[in-house]
Parts: structure tokens; sequence; C-alpha cells
């Protein structure tokens, strides 16, 4: 039995999670109000896993679901699955679905609508983020080859090679496996809105000012309690309204004044705000996710890997994320976070912070001062406060380095187009070790947003995803990683740390690695 059924995590091993269960919940549901909390950006669009970003992540999940999810400890259960058979030899997946489940337009699910979602999903047309996952387009062994549904309650997937991912990149917090229903696309095959499952529904999209949703009346929750994204998703408040707020500090008054109940990852420096204050509460938590500098390595002047070995011996990775975090996070090269069991001391390894070597490799590559920008916005601040302070280390090594400040949008839209020299960036949370490899390595074949081509680690990545072998895919990462210090690709900074605030009368909200706001299973006490 494949472990992402039965719970025994093969890819991530994480230590406990730390969970505060409150001992009671609401005894009656709310019959009005909402929950404020605060986005630091508008959403891209409401298309799942075509038009993206974190925020729009977070507000999606509560819309869509999957047939799996993570739990808190970040193994997989079913969630709009009952049941998961899965061969041994990792080929053929069999999901049997749950009695009783609707869409928000209260037609029941069937495996014939999940047949279509995923058919929709591998379709190039719909501009689906991760179809290189299962469509044998990025050069994986490991495809698709069929979906069949031998009843209304049961969907198979044959693959053409062993997976052991397979599930992880189902459950995949990005790249949503969202099920649908038909009638969420048009006529003429465009794009309306997500009719799904999840315990809320979209009401009313405001640009620029909120997103508000309602509670699924109709919704069928899981009996096991909410773990994670899985188990019971209860939506106690009838409505959830994302507020657009992109200045941390505008967001910090508000849950003071009481404008906001619940405020997500607060900057660390502006937690003094809330010290001695009996009408909020504030937890923190270590994140799975990953800032880095990105490096074109397509540019003129980073092309050549001695100039980027310069860039990273100019770069003082420990001290970065100590000004960023207040000294809460450590250093990490690696794309493998530092929680989990596979970041081992070889993982750590990287080019020393040496700016005496950084200046001896610009006088040997001919480094004639030629500007080099860097990339960064001021809605996020983490890439904002990394930027100034690898701005201050590289000007000290000898490099004319100047920030480029844009608005978040036009960055994002520069990741994508590859169009930048560095950019100070951040990667959200990934539960496995290939999926944090995927972030940056594949092919330019399949978009001017990888960072690294390599097609040996590519090979490697993929035999790692094959196999249940932890001392096999342990040897792989460790390849992996020490050829990403030789070509130098990107920088790993820190994986982050944050916090959440919350106003004293909510009750039930709950930090997690994956750092992404949940809003069922939360209530605000009546006054």
């Amino acid at each position: 039995m494949l472990r992402g059924v039965v719970g025994t995590f093969l890819g991530l091993l994480l230590p406990a999670v730390s969970v505060t269960r409150l001992s009671a919940e609401p005894n009656v549901w709310a019959e009005k109000g909402e929950i404020r909390i605060a986005i630091q950006g508008d959403i891209k669009g409401t298309n799942p896993g075509v038009t993206r970003d974190g925020n729009t992540d977070t507000v999606i999940h509560h819309v869509v679901e999957a047939l799996v999810a993570y739990r808190e400890d970040l193994t997989i259960a079913p969630q709009l699955a009952e049941n998961i058979d899965v061969s041994d030899d990792l080929t053929r997946y069999t999901f049997r679905l749950r009695k009783g489940l609707r869409f928000h337009n209260g037609q029941p699910v069937t495996s014939s609508d999940v047949k279509w979602s995923w058919q929709r999903m591998l379709d190039p047309a719909t501009g689906w983020r991760c179809r290189h996952w299962y469509d044998g387009s990025a050069g994986l062994e490991s495809r698709i080859t069929s979906i069949t549904t031998p009843d209304e309650n049961t969907i198979v997937f044959q693959l053409s090679a062993p997976s052991s991912i397979f599930l992880d990149r189902v459950a995949n917090v990005q790249c949503v496996t969202a099920i649908l229903h038909p009638d969420s696309i048009a006529e003429d095959g465009s794009w309306k809105a997500p009719i799904a499952t999840g315990p809320y529904k979209f009401n009313q999209w405001k640009r620029g000012e909120y997103i508000l949703l309602d509670r699924f009346e109709g919704y069928q929750a899981r009996s096991e309690p909410q773990d994670g994204y899985a188990g019971a998703r209860n939506a106690y408040m009838p409505q959830v309204r994302f507020m657009i707020v992109p200045e941390a500090a505008s967001g910090v008054a508000s849950i003071l004044s009481g404008g906001l109940d619940v405020l997500p990852l607060l900057p660390l420096h502006l937690q003094t705000s809330f010290e001695r204050r009996p009408d909020v509460k504030v937890s923190g938590t270590g994140q799975l996710s990953w800032s880095v500098l990105l490096m074109q390595s397509k540019d003129p002047l980073l092309r050549n890997v001695k100039m980027r070995q310069a860039i990273s011996h100019a770069i003082d990775a420990k001290q970065v994320a100590e000004i960023s975090t207040f000294g809460n996070a450590k250093p990490n090269p690696s794309a493998i976070p530092v929680d989990s069991n596979f970041h081992t001391l070889a993982h750590d390894d990287w080019w020393p912070y040496d700016p005496e070597k950084a200046k001896a490799l610009l006088a040997e590559v001919g480094y004639k001062g030629e500007p080099i920008g860097i990339m960064t916005n001021r809605k996020i601040p983490y890439m904002y406060e990394n930027a100034i302070a690898i701005q201050a280390m590289l000007t000290a090594a000898g490099f004319t380095a100047r920030l480029e400040v844009v608005d978040w949008a036009t960055q994002l839209s520069a990741y994508f187009s590859g169009s930048f020299q560095l950019s100070a960036f951040g990667f959200s949370g990934r539960t496995h070790p290939n999926l944090n490899y995927d972030n940056f390595l594949g092919t330019l074949e399949s978009g001017a947003s990888v960072q690294w081509e390599n097609k040996e680690m590519l090979r490697l990545l993929d035999a790692a995803g094959r196999t249940t072998d932890q001392v096999k895919q342990q040897t792989i990462y460790d390849q992996i990683h020490a050829a990403m210090k030789s070509e130098l690709p990107i920088i790993g900074l820190y994986n982050e740390h944050t916090a959440d605030v919350t106003r004293a009368d909510v009750h039930g909200y709950e930090t997690w690695l994956m750092g992404r706001p949940r809003l069922w299973g939360v209530w605000k006490q009546a006054h």
C-alpha cells in the first residue's frame, strides 16, 4: 500500500507539528456575519492553477477541492475521494468518490465530472501551470496514459511508468487539481467562474478592494477532524471577505481598530505593535516557503558562471536571513527546506561569504562596473528587505548594483518571461523535494521561467519520483544540490518565518507550515 494512502510520508519528513485544538466548536452556526481577512494583493483570476499567485491560491482553496489533500503533518489524505487504491507497481491509481457530494449549482459529483476536469487541465489550450507533470511534455517518464470511469463513483488513472509522487502532485497547493462542474466553462470554451465543491463559493470580486465568498449550504464535510487542507472543512461563518491590503502598516492599523479579523503573514518587525494587547492574538511559525535571489543566466553579464560565483561570494545569506526575519530563520541554500529529513549536511554546502574572493573573480572576468539590476517590489516586504541587503553587499564587493522597484504584477510577469538580471523572489511552500526542484529545474521549452536547464539533473529528479527507496532518493537529491552549487542558476537565502494576527474574538484559526490561511473551522464570538 502506497504511503500516500496509509499516511507514512516518504517524501518530506517533518518534525511533529504543534497544533492547539479548541475543545469546543460553536454550538450553532452563525446566521449572519463575516470573517474579514487581509491579503497583500488582488487575486490574478478565478481559474484554478491557470491564473495564480499565492494570494489567489489562498482564496481559491476555500472554493475548490481535489481528490486528495495534505494533512497538517504533510501526509496525504483522501478529500473528495472516499478511498484510494494503488497498484503494487505504482502505475495505477484508483479513486472512489464519497457519496452525496454536490457542486455549488446543486448537481451531483460523478466520475464523469472528475474525468472532464482532468481532461480540461491536460488540454494545452487551458494553460494549466502543471500540465507538464502529467502529459510527458517535460520529458518525465511517468505520464497519464488513460483516465477511465468504470462506474459513476470510480476513476482510474493509468500511468506509463511508476510514480511514487503522483499523489503529492495531485494534492499540490499551487496547481490545485480542482474538480469542477462543466458549467464553469462558457459555450465558446471561455472561462466563467469555478462551480466547485468547496465550503465557500464566489459572491463578488470587486477588483482592487475585496473578494466576498458565501458559505455553500450544500457542502458535505468529511467526518474526520480538520487537518491541514484535509478532513472536515466546516464553514461556520456565512461569509468570508478577503480584503486587499497592500501595505502592512495599514493592516496593523485595521486589525487594531477592528476593521480586520485576521492579518496573516505579518512582517516580523511589526510584531511589537501587538505587545500587551488583550484584544489580539499573535502566533508565529516557520514556513516551507523559500526566499531566493534569481539570476538570469542568459544575460550577457551573468551567463559567465564565475560572475555568478562572485555574486554568491558577495552575499552573506545568514545576515540577510537575520535582517529579514529578525533572527528567526537560518540560511538555506538548498531547495529542500531546513525542516525536511532530506535536508542533510550536504544541503548546507555552498559558496562561502567572501567579498575579497568576489572582487578577485570580478577582476578575472574583466568586470568594468556595468550596472546590474535587482528587481523587487514593496508589496511583499521580505522581497524588498532582501533586495536592499543584497544591493549593499554587492556594492561593498565592487558591483554596480541598482534596485529596480516595480509593482508585484510587473515582477511576476518578468519572472514568467525571464526579463530580469537579478530578482529578489520567493517560492511558496512545496511539500516534497521533487516539487521544490520543479520550481526552477526544467527545460526552456516548458517556459521562460525555468531558471536551470540541465537535462541530466531533470532525469535524476524523474528517477527520484519513481522510487520509494529513501536512500536512493537522498543520493539523488544530494547530487542535484551539488550540481546546483556548481552551476549556480539560483541563490537560496532562507525558509521564511512569519506571524499571523487575529482578533481575540476569533476562534479556531490555526497557522501551519504551508503558511496559507484557512477560514473553514473558524468563527467569531457573538457580542
